[in-house]
């Protein structure tokens, strides 16, 4: 995805908040009468676990679908959801092994309340990855939590928060202020303490990788 921070606000397209919640709020309300109607029809043939991962998958297909919908087509801005080259993807890796080395040294940082980092890591990828929630669950539940987590509330991440909310903020705020203040939700989202601080360092990074280097030291800079 790549975020052109420095383009001139007249050049991009106009997306106001009232626009973004009135994508948001009615893809919520299917969601919920869906989830609802999902669960009165699974609740007694379908294991817990299983409708539960079910009716997640319904709400965040929701909040895709709407974005996708409301924000045509979806390789523009504000969601500019596109391939842009081996070079993006190759600065992406590196964004990736930035923040690695970056929460490495913060958790080091934060040992006190999260414990020895190792064991931070290890309480990261039990709920980061839903393999705590998933213990002891039928092979059902993977098969639908898998590409649910790799893939579609990937997708409805990078467009709410590196797509929508950004745009929002870039309008209001300079680059690196409006990447701090976005990376705050993105954090709070997801909703473990031992994972925010990871989470709160790639939302700072991620924003980054689809601009070339003069473009992110000009935002930096900001």
């Amino acid at each position: 995805m790549k975020i052109a921070l420095d383009s001139p606000r007249e050049a991009r397209p106009v997306v106001g908040g009232r626009r973004i919640l009135l994508t948001i709020a009615p893809a919520l309300a299917a969601g919920a009468a869906i989830g609802s109607a999902t669960f009165v029809v699974l609740r007694s043939v379908a294991d817990s676990n299983v409708t539960g991962q079910v009716i997640t998958l319904e709400v965040y297909g929701c909040l895709v679908v709407s974005f996708a919908l409301a924000f045509q087509p979806a390789r523009n801005p504000p969601l500019a959801f596109r391939y842009t080259g081996a070079k993006h993807l190759g600065l992406a890796f590196l964004t990736w092994l930035g923040v690695l080395a970056a929460a490495g040294v913060v958790y080091f940082a934060l040992t006190p309340i999260f414990g020895d980092p190792l064991e931070a890591l290890l309480k990261i990828l039990a709920v980061a990855t839903d393999a705590k929630r998933l213990q002891g669950t039928p092979l059902l539940a993977w098969c639908i939590a898998v590409p649910r987590g790799r893939l579609l509330v990937p997708v409805f991440e990078e467009w709410m928060f590196r797509g929508l909310l950004l745009d929002w903020l870039r309008k209001r705020l300079s680059a690196s202020r409006a990447i701090a203040v976005s990376a705050v939700p993105f954090a709070v989202m997801h909703v473990y303490p031992v994972a925010m601080p990871y989470a709160f360092l790639f939302g700072l990074a991620s924003p980054a990788h689809g601009l070339d280097a003069e473009h992110v030291v000009r935002a930096c800079a900001q």
